[in-house]
């Protein structure tokens, strides 16, 4: 799908341990609630996500075969759907009986329905009710509540082919409320979204405050008139909601054992496990007579530190829908392998569900855990773009995080990139107790010609590693040393610093520009040598930047500044609400004002706390981006072909000179394709903006000596003053 200049490229080529990540760009998964839908109208059935980890939708296509699912990510959708209206869950079902899947979407204490409404000319949804609304018995409310933090039970409860609801009661009580769908009852069709509650203690059970207890056959007596209820009458002592206070649960109803009633899948909140109840009673009086607090007893339980959600969906695409389960909270839960899927090898009606994996699509994704933010560095030398990916934390038992570097080596060409994920440990730093929420900078501060590491951490401090190494693969030192400024207290930039390395102010030294928590940027200019840096504290609002929403105090700016093929300094910086900033006005203007020109730069939708990277992966002259973001995950998108031959400054580049060899050594020829050269000069210019070798054309072929350059990516300017072109050169050893 193009975006402006770039779009998504899903099958840029990823491996791990020798094997194909099949969606390795698929944005990874933290808290997925996952319904299916067919996306493109093709029969088969897709997947749409919804990830309680930055509200973000994720959709997979089936491009499989009946009988055989397989997935691909694909941001086709993602103007679709009501994004962002979308949040805290929401799930699919067919409630108007078209065999079109609609959305259910939590709203501000209720829920909203968008009715699908697609047609030959593609997916679409209109708007059917902002805000659905019941009967409460004697006293109507405007909305039917459910918690933003609970997972309410959406089906057809009593089998009369309309869409019901089973939310925890806004009362406390811990009792499951029926709302019954009238539409049946009252207009004989199933299109309306007409509820009154039936009963206030569906089943005749009542779910403990503390953990996955529950009490059967436990009475209520405060119920509607002639309830819904069980088999039992109604005695037995109220208990007051002060008393008893839900704190959290998931639902899903499902008919587990093949009597044709609805029994049910419940997560608590306090509990790491799921439970079944089973249904006793009938269709028209629900009854629960038995529990199992580990389900599935008869196969692998599943197990996480805290609040499970059960998801009913046909994962293989075989036509009977399997188990999910994965994580209902955003903290504290696994994040890297907590997608838990168990295949039905059984029947729709009466389900089986065997253990197959705890990491479905994390597995085949590019997950580092919670949060993940790409950082451009050639590892070792040969010219191709490495990238070295830093999170927020894999979660650990015990509601602990480890923060860990990711190295993915680009194994491809100058034209065709290719990654495999070689470390996931990169540098070894797990074993320094540094904490989560590690970020590394690269480049070369003690001139020794090899790039070393700062380090940023969750605390907002920075460290530094010297690059050991004498070849041209880098070794960091395993002993850290902290940054001290100018003024010898340690650089503080008071939490989640996230550095770049970078000559901003033009002297041929490397200064360092901060990313923060609060969302501002922080510019230490280095005042020192080539060989003896030292770091001067110019500004903590370096360009006036605040990617900060206006209602928060927080952004978690990630910043990364480049010059662009006109040579002007641009600064793109990530977000906590996932809008890249793009700011321009900065050369000459370094200390000043700078422009925002978007915060929605390339309208990404990408979810909460964004980070990027901008190069020129594919070698066509067009920047290419590697967007990250708090799933733990990447999308990769590349420049937008068609727009790229229009473009004037790539075509002209093209015919105005060329490179031989590329990659190169000890010199590259910048061969000229015109004989109007006066005033030309050939500037190489490295990834962090610092020309490196300026030479004045005398002659159709001018000689640019690499002698003393670093290995890595360029780019090679050649300008006149009226304009400039540019192209991209790898530099090896």
């Amino acid at each position: 799908m193009a975006q402006g200049n770039l779009y998504f490229a899903p099958n840029i080529a990823v491996e791990h341990n020798g094997a194909p990540l099949s969606m390795a760009w698929g944005g990874g998964l933290n808290c997925p609630e996952v319904s299916a839908i067919d996306l493109d109208q093709d029969g088969l059935q897709d997947l749409f996500i919804l990830d309680r980890s930055g509200d973000k939708p994720v959709f997979l296509l089936n491009t499989g075969t009946p009988g055989q699912a397989q997935y691909r990510p694909t941001h086709a959708y993602d103007n679709v759907f009501p994004f962002p209206l979308l949040h805290d869950w929401a799930l699919m079902r067919d409630y108007n009986c078209d065999g079109k899947a609609d959305i259910f979407a939590y709203t501000n204490g209720a829920f909203a329905v968008y009715r699908n409404t697609s047609d030959a000319n593609g997916l679409s949804f209109t708007l059917a009710d902002d805000q659905v609304g019941s009967n409460y018995v004697p006293t109507y409310s405007p909305n039917l509540y459910i918690s933003n933090v609970d997972l309410p039970g959406i089906a057809d409860m009593d089998g009369d082919g309309d869409m019901d609801v089973l939310t925890f009661s806004i009362w406390g009580s811990n009792y499951l409320e029926f709302h019954k769908n009238l539409s049946m009852e009252q207009y004989g069709t199933c299109d309306s979204l007409v509820y009154e509650v039936r009963s206030r203690c569906w089943g005749q059970f009542q779910e403990s405050i503390s953990g996955n207890s529950i009490a059967l056959n436990f009475p209520c007596t405060d119920n509607v008139p002639n309830p819904e209820l069980g088999l039992h009458g109604e005695t037995g002592i109220h208990v007051a909601a002060d008393e008893r206070a839900h704190s959290g649960s998931t639902v899903l109803p499902l008919d587990l054992d093949g009597d044709g009633d609805m029994d049910l899948i419940l997560g608590d909140y306090l509990s790491p496990d799921l439970m079944s109840l089973t249904n006793g009673g009938t269709l028209a009086h629900a009854q629960m007579i038995s529990v199992d607090t580990l389900f599935p007893v008869y196969d692998q339980q599943v197990y996480f530190e805290q609040f499970l959600a059960p998801y009913q969906v046909d994962i293989d695409g075989d036509g009977i829908r399997d188990l999910v389960v994965a994580p209902n909270s955003t903290t504290g839960s696994e994040n890297a392998h907590g997608v838990w899927y168990y295949r039905n090898t059984a029947t729709d009606a009466a389900p089986v569900f065997h253990y197959q994996m705890n990491d479905l699509f994390q597995r085949d994704m590019l997950d580092f855990g919670e949060g993940a933010r790409p950082v451009l560095f050639d590892h070792n030398g040969d010219g191709l773009m490495d990238l070295v990916v830093a999170n927020e934390g894999y979660f650990q038992s015990g509601g602990t995080y480890l923060g860990r570097l990711a190295l993915l080596e680009n194994t491809g060409t100058a034209i065709q990139p290719s990654f495999n994920l070689v470390d996931t440990d990169y540098a070894q730093l797990s074993g320094l107790a540094l904490g989560p929420g590690l970020h590394p900078a690269f480049g070369d501060v003690d001139g020794d010609g090899h790039p070393d590491m700062i380090l940023g951490d969750v605390n907002g401090n920075l460290y530094f590693l010297h690059n050991t190494s004498s070849g041209p693969v880098a070794q960091f030192q395993s002993a850290p040393v902290q940054v001290n400024g100018d003024d010898g207290t340690a650089l503080d930039v008071g939490a989640n610093a996230t550095p770049q390395l970078f000559d901003l102010d033009g002297d041929g030294l490397l200064d360092l520009v901060i990313g923060e928590r609060s969302g501002n940027l922080n510019y230490y200019r280095n005042n020192g040598t080539a060989q003896v840096p030292s770091w001067h504290l110019e500004s903590a609002a370096l360009g006036g930047v605040n990617v900060s929403d206006y209602w928060s105090s927080t952004g978690y700016s990630v910043p990364f500044l480049y010059v662009d093929g006109d040579g002007q300094k641009i600064c793109l910086s990530g977000s906590e609400s996932g809008g890249i900033h793009r700011y321009d006005n900065i050369s000459g203007n370094e200390t000043g004002t700078w422009n925002l020109a978007d915060s929605t730069w390339n309208d990404f939708h990408e979810g909460y706390r964004t980070a990027l990277v901008f190069h020129d992966f594919t070698g066509d002259g067009i920047p290419d981006a590697v967007v990250g973001n708090y799933r733990g995950g990447l999308s990769f998108w590349s420049s937008d072909i068609n727009s790229g031959i229009n473009d004037p400054s790539r075509s002209t580049a093209a015919n105005l000179f060329s490179l031989a060899p590329n990659p190169a050594q000890d010199q590259v020829e910048v061969c000229l394709h015109t004989a109007a050269t006066a005033g030309m000069q050939v500037e190489l210019i490295d990834q962090m903006g610092r020309v490196v070798r300026k030479q004045e054309v005398s002659a159709p072929v001018v000689r640019l000596s690499l002698a003393g350059v670093a290995p890595g990516a360029y780019a090679v300017r050649v300008a006149n003053g009226m304009g400039q072109w540019v192209k991209h050169l790898a530099v090896i050893r």
